[in-house]
């Protein structure tokens, strides 16, 4: 009898083993996956076609493009449950740690800037943008600076965008009926 209880304990404690083993393993994957989850988040992710598509809705619905963010609130084309802060001049937008700012040249042209920000901003690269009804024009380069970003303008010179480490990118018209995978080829 006494034999027998011993070899019940035994097989307890394997048991009890098993489940403890099991309970480290879920709890290290979960660990590592809510890590990668926060990590990933703070992240810069471009929405630049997003934010191209979404002033040229509003230049073919009024002729012209926006004066500012707020703009496309009103006319319906972001429908935002809550209006974001657009900053005071209403030409600002931070989203998925990028920073654009926006500005109207005149009827028909635009020109956005995208900055990544937050805490992983140097593995996002900046983007300036020169947007009119028919084409888009754009420059890329690496994260820019605190010192840097106080310089930019809404129209920068060639060699202001040269300085910043900016590269022109080919050249997408719009006015081709061909459908492509996006501003950014399909990012």
């Amino acid at each position: 009898m006494f034999e027998g209880a011993r070899k019940q304990r035994f097989k307890l404690t394997f048991v009890i083993l098993g489940v403890s083993v099991l309970v480290l393993v879920i709890s290290f994957a979960y660990g590592t996956w809510a890590r990668a989850q926060r990590e990933s988040e703070t992240v810069p992710r471009l929405a630049a076609d997003w934010l191209v598509k979404s002033v040229r809705q509003f230049q073919r619905k009024t002729g012209q493009f926006p004066d500012d963010f707020m703009q496309l609130e009103d006319e319906r084309i972001w429908k935002h449950p809550t209006v974001p802060d657009f900053g005071p001049t209403k030409r600002i937008l931070v989203h998925a740690n990028y920073y654009y700012v926006y500005a109207k040249s005149n009827p028909l042209t635009c020109t956005v800037w995208a900055i990544p920000s937050g805490p992983n901003r140097e593995e996002g690269s900046t983007h300036f943008l020169v947007i009119t009804p028919t084409a888009i024009r754009r420059w890329k380069g690496p994260a820019l600076s605190r010192s840097e970003i106080d310089n930019i303008a809404s129209e920068p010179t060639s060699n202001l965008l040269i300085t910043l480490g900016m590269t022109e990118q080919p050249i997408i018209d719009a006015s081709e009926k061909k459908k492509s995978a996006g501003v950014f080829g399909g990012f």
